[in-house]
């Protein structure tokens, strides 16, 4: 069960290279909007995630938080991320309305995780080496969101933004799981 974290996170690698192979535009765009190129990029993100992520919530369920002596409230807190995470791939940044609508979701997932970061960093149960990456990591999170939500309309790194948050998130992760 442990495993399953690296099995996911080599899905969502390997699934979301290729969306970036197949759909290309540039680093000023997000893997949404490089996805909403075509009505089959849009299912194949949508089942990426509808793959990845309920796998994503059986780990944190069934091993991280008991192995971890993890309280209630991060399931409250991943059930929110997942789950909105899920709805985003619905609305597709194609611009107008749906591209309102998917930011939205996608903000609210994206703020859902940092207290799930907040949770590892204090618990007791997490080695203190642990303890202290996990902040430096929900700062430097905290930090990315800030540039996104300042640059909404446009910014020309958007995806190294994307890609370095959740890289973090996982990595934090990985290291709770291994460590």
């Amino acid at each position: 069960m442990q495993h399953l974290l690296t099995l996911i996170i080599v899905m969502l690698v390997i699934g979301l290279s290729y969306t970036l192979i197949k759909w290309p535009g540039g680093m000023h765009m997000t893997f949404s909007q490089h996805a909403a190129a075509t009505r089959y990029s849009k299912v194949y993100y949508s089942l990426l995630f509808l793959t990845t992520l309920p796998l994503l919530m059986w780990f944190l369920v069934a091993w991280l938080m008991p192995n971890k002596n993890l309280p209630g409230v991060f399931l409250g807190f991943a059930g929110i991320a997942v789950l909105f995470q899920i709805l985003c791939t619905w609305f597709p940044e194609e611009g107008g309305r749906k591209t309102k609508i998917h930011r939205t979701l996608t903000g609210i997932s994206g703020i859902a995780m940092l207290p799930l970061l907040l949770i590892i960093g204090v618990s007791a149960s997490v080695p203190m080496a642990v303890r202290g990456v996990t902040w430096f990591g929900l700062i430097v999170m905290m930090i990315l969101l800030g540039i996104s939500l300042r640059n909404q309309k446009a910014y020309k790194w958007a995806l190294l933004l994307q890609v370095g948050y959740y890289a973090i998130f996982f990595a934090v992760l990985l290291l709770v799981t291994y460590i």
